[in-house]
């Protein structure tokens, strides 16, 4: 251990007793390359075959900023779509334009490259906490439920360039995006025939610049489960609308009539609710990850505290800590970078001086002002919640 030229050990250092609360003291287990690794094993759901056809990122165990990819959580409505090789993959791009286009995988990557950072979150992720809020169900473990949230660099071409290839018009102002993954939902009306899954994005939204086909991640081409050979990429807006295995853009006059907007995306009381609020914007949140959903009790002494926080409105500009429920707070340290899209790792330096009984909780704040609520924003879908949740401990 290092000290300043005095001898004397900073005050920040002095945190032996308190090692055994930090999981990057894990054991290693495992092989890789022959050599010991801590092994991070995320959730799975596996089809008859035994192929994994959704996973939840073990968010707790993450360090930095980018999910590995093999931990990046997938979703998906319908069944996991065949197999389309880059060389047989097209994608068409036509309705309200001047030119109707074809474009092959390799004709694709001859646009002009972009790279985004992004969080990308299911507006389902952490659910359950809905019912906790209500006092009509258990608090849900972190370990399980915020799971549905992962961050990764995306590789691709701007959806505009292609879009501008294709010339708009005062008209063009819906891009339907569909990809290859086909069914008919649970809760859809009987007599539903099967559709390929699409979502509808405003123009404005589909022009921005670092709205992307995305081909890579994290340095290398699409994974077939991830969307390949080609997937759409729309940073800040929850993870349904980036529309995997990407087949076809339909450009409209109007805005399409998707199944899942305003059956399934929604704010809303009720399937009836006349006020229906299309989801769009990622929520601005943090939770906690040191201590961890495995620790309840502490030594006192020096703790650190740590978590991440993101929002899909802007960067995140400030996070606060507190551990007496939301009494007092204190300003968290906040990591760079601190990128639009991307969550920041924040940390508190706890003293804890006294036994007893604490509630630890963080609160983010965007820049452009959006501030992570006490309350959640019920709605009868239970999506994008994004109230500040508290972690019970016990120092001894």
């Amino acid at each position: 251990m290092s000290t300043r030229q005095d001898g004397v050990i900073p005050d920040f250092l002095r945190m032996d007793d308190a090692i055994g609360s930090d999981p990057a003291n894990a054991d290693k287990t495992g092989n890789w390359q022959g050599w010991p690794t801590k092994d991070l094993n995320p959730v799975k759901l596996m089809d008859d075959e035994g192929r994994t056809v959704r996973i939840r990122t073990p968010v707790m165990d993450l360090e930095g900023l980018i999910t590995p990819t093999d931990l990046h959580y997938t979703v998906q409505h319908f069944a996991v779509p065949p197999v389309v090789e880059t060389d047989k993959w097209q994608l068409k791009i036509h309705g309200e334009v001047k030119n109707e286009l074809t474009l092959n995988f390799d004709q694709l990557r001859r646009f002009p490259g972009r790279t985004v950072r992004t969080v990308m979150e299911c507006s389902g992720s952490d659910a359950t906490f809905f019912e906790y809020f209500k006092d009509e169900g258990p608090k849900p473990s972190r370990t399980q439920e915020c799971m549905i949230l992962s961050a990764s660099e995306w590789t691709g071409v701007p959806l505009a360039a292609v879009l501008n290839a294709s010339g708009l018009s005062d008209k063009s102002l819906y891009v339907r995006a569909v990809g290859n993954d086909e069914g008919v939902p649970a809760t859809a009306a009987e007599g539903t025939k099967p559709f390929y899954y699409d979502k509808g994005l405003p123009i404005q939204k589909a022009l921005h610049p670092d709205t992307i086909l995305a081909y890579a991640q994290n340095g290398q081409l699409l994974e077939h489960l991830h969307g390949a050979p080609v997937r759409l990429l729309v940073p800040g807006w929850s993870g349904n609308w980036s529309v995997k295995w990407l087949t076809d853009l339909e450009i409209t006059t109007e805005m399409p009539e998707c199944w899942y907007h305003y059956e399934f995306y929604y704010y809303g009381n009720s399937v009836d609710d006349p006020n229906k609020e299309l989801i769009t914007t990622i929520g601005v949140k943090s939770i906690v990850t040191q201590p961890n959903d495995d620790t309840d009790k502490m030594t006192k002494g020096v703790h650190m505290v740590r978590g991440y926080a993101w929002s899909g409105a802007g960067a995140i500009s400030n996070v606060d800590v507190s551990v007496d429920g939301g009494d007092t707070w204190h300003t968290a340290h906040i990591e760079a970078p601190r990128d639009r899209y991307m969550w920041v790792r924040w940390s508190y330096q706890w003293n804890a001086e006294k036994a007893g009984n604490y509630n630890i909780m963080s609160r983010a704040t965007d820049e452009v002002g959006r501030v992570q609520s006490r309350e959640p924003r019920y709605n009868n879908m239970r999506k994008n919640f994004s109230a500040i949740v508290g972690y019970p401990i016990t120092v001894e």
